[in-house]
């Protein structure tokens, strides 16, 4: 396997719990959770969190985190970067979006004011873009605005993206469709066994989100490709280049980079995300030069 490859066990990863975490946190977050640092300890001590992946550059990261019942944030607020998020269970309603349960989706564009509640408690893949022009995103941040702004935006960040705002995506209503692998590149050719949902895109960049189900037995080696590539383990084993990943495990593969062998040890069920690699130029900008 490529020294570049990074192979993350999340299942074999303690759960960090957010009080335990408050004064190493960013002061862009930490400053802005709660009115005072007995009201955030309190509201963190609910949230439980194994990350996944971190970018200390961009800031990007996708954390696999778990809410315990009664979680509430105590304000409104908005990101200056691109937040992302898939409910693996539980439920969990924000004020921009709606009502979620197990398979629901969103992609948020940066400035859109929003809060969260969680009376039974839920888990989810929740992802920040951080610094990415071509999705639109910047640093990642946590502005409080008034309660009377929830669902609004505020900014002057693009409110639509260039993925749309995709408010809420309700991927156990959508049928399984034959994988177009164009985008994720999963194998060398076509593969008819595979069968995808795409839960947003980017045509500009050539970017997506998709989950995609791999039948037991299935083998490949991804091809070398320009884009940064994400694969999240939701169900089902999955070894790479003989290690077995688990649910909740990552794989990530940067652009250039030869990918390592995959099997679908059982039926395998993985979140795919591709990304420019830093400083890379779209593929609107690629075709046009």
């Amino acid at each position: 396997m490529s020294a570049e490859v990074t192979v993350v066990d999340g299942a074999a990863m303690a759960w960090v719990n957010g009080a335990d975490v408050f004064e190493t946190m960013d002061p862009a977050f930490r400053d802005n959770i709660g009115q005072d640092v007995e009201s955030a300890l309190d509201l963190l001590s609910r949230y439980h969190a194994r990350c996944l992946w971190k970018d200390e550059t961009t800031g990007r990261r996708i954390d696999h985190i778990r809410c315990e019942p009664g979680y509430e944030d105590l304000s409104e607020a908005f990101h200056d970067s691109v937040e992302e998020c898939l409910v693996l269970g539980g439920a969990v309603d924000l004020t921009a979006e709606g009502h979620f349960e197990q398979g629901d989706y969103f992609w948020r564009p940066p400035g859109w004011v929003h809060s969260a509640v969680s009376p039974a408690g839920f888990e989810a893949l929740l992802m920040m873009e951080g610094a990415e022009p071509c999705e639109g995103s910047h640093h990642v941040s946590r502005v409080v605005r008034p309660d009377e702004e929830a669902g609004e935006h505020a900014g002057d960040a693009d409110p639509v993206g260039p993925r749309g705002y995709v408010r809420r995506v309700e991927s156990r209503f959508m049928p399984w469709r034959s994988h177009d692998d164009t985008g994720t590149r999963l194998s060398a050719g076509e593969d008819p066994g595979l069968r995808s949902q795409v839960l947003s895109s980017n045509a500009d960049a050539g970017t997506e989100t998709t989950l995609v189900r791999l039948p037991q037995g299935w083998r490949s080696t991804p091809p070398v490709r320009d884009l940064d590539l994400f694969l999240v383990t939701l169900k089902g084993r999955l070894a790479v280049d003989g290690a077995m990943l688990e649910p909740s495990g990552l794989v990530h593969v940067p652009a250039g980079t030869v990918a390592p062998a995959l099997e679908a040890l059982d039926d395998v069920e993985v979140m795919v995300k591709t990304s420019p690699a830093a400083g890379q130029a779209t593929m609107k900008e690629r075709q046009e030069q």
